[in-house]
């Protein structure tokens, strides 16, 4: 099976790097809203999670920007330069979409909706932290198709990522029933809640799936 890198330019080389270095940013962020559901019924500790989160999204901006103008300049051939640019901009949504979730989260808490029990309240944060651990193992996947040279395991590793990315469905499918059946007893800004945390979390692993398919793309170009 042949060693794509040994086919790349120093340009896309680069960019490679520099994508992987994203999504290095993207698992710190995994990382810091872990902690903050840890600790969700904390003010402080959801705010500094927020502030976290928004200086993640500002570093993988910069680089996502540094990316861009590598590839607009003509540092990599032209048969990829579409799906490279699609690459960043999935990247850098993905740290986009935890830090949209750090502020929900920490809106929700000022907002001092009352849950209608306790232990639904733990349910619900059992499942996006469930979905999260997915997500984290997802991003490290993503990040090995980025560094690794063996074509044969950077289509393993999309298999996987697609396994993870199915579990995230079915998790995401029985907790919009779960959601629904609850949905009489909850504040209409709850139930908002709920459903908008859920669709983001499944977002992450689609685009950790999408971000797959474009770099084995551009490797099966490269390779033509």
């Amino acid at each position: 099976m042949k060693n794509f890198k040994r086919f790349l330019v120093i340009g896309e080389k680069n960019i490679f790097g520099m994508l992987s270095q994203i999504i290095t940013i993207a698992a710190e962020a995994n990382q810091t809203l872990t902690n903050m559901l840890d600790d969700h019924k904390n003010g402080i500790t959801l705010e500094r999670g927020l502030q976290t989160l928004k200086g993640l999204e500002n570093k993988a901006d910069q680089v996502a920007f540094r990316v861009n103008e590598s590839i607009t300049a003509g540092a990599v051939s032209p048969n990829i330069l579409d799906n490279l640019l699609e690459c960043v901009r999935v990247a850098d949504d993905i740290v986009d979409t935890y830090f949209y979730q750090s502020r929900e989260l920490t809106r929700m808490h000022k907002a001092k909706f009352p849950y209608s029990e306790e232990t639904k309240d733990a349910q619900w944060i059992a499942i996006f932290k469930n979905m999260l651990e997915l997500s984290k193992q997802s991003l490290t996947k993503v990040q090995q198709i980025l560094i690794t040279v063996d074509l044969r395991q950077n289509f393993e590793l999309r298999k996987e990522i697609e396994v993870l990315e199915q579990k995230g469905d079915e998790i995401k499918d029985k907790s919009f029933d779960i959601l629904y059946q609850e949905a009489p007893r909850m504040h209409y800004l709850q139930f908002y809640h709920y459903s908008e945390l859920l669709h983001k979390f499944d977002d992450i692993l689609d685009y950790c799936e999408d971000l797959s398919d474009l770099v084995l793309s551009i490797i099966t170009s490269i390779l033509k």
